[in-house]
């Protein structure tokens, strides 16, 4: 399990950055199993469908790492968490 940080978001999921190592990867809207996860284009974001769940620039996420493609340097993300920064 990694920490990380949101550093992009688009249609097809978001970037993560990940704390302390200085790794960036992808967590896959197809792989948000949660909610239908649609992007709204002006507030820059993803937003669950039934649970208004959001993933936005900034917002801080535990996730693991699901795939590596050594040859295209990608790396694929699952999503553990988010942090909720309200929460105690």
């Amino acid at each position: 399990m990694f920490k990380g940080v949101i550093g992009g978001v688009a249609a097809f999921g978001f970037f993560v950055e990940l704390q302390d190592i200085f790794v960036e990867g992808m967590v896959r809207v197809t792989s948000l199993y949660d909610d239908y996860y649609q992007y709204h284009e002006k507030r820059y974001c993803l937003v669950g469908e039934r649970t208004h769940k959001t993933f936005k620039m900034g917002d801080e996420v535990v996730v693991r790492v699901d795939r590596v493609d050594v040859e295209r340097r990608h790396i694929d993300f699952g999503l553990i968490e988010k942090i909720d920064r309200m929460r105690g």
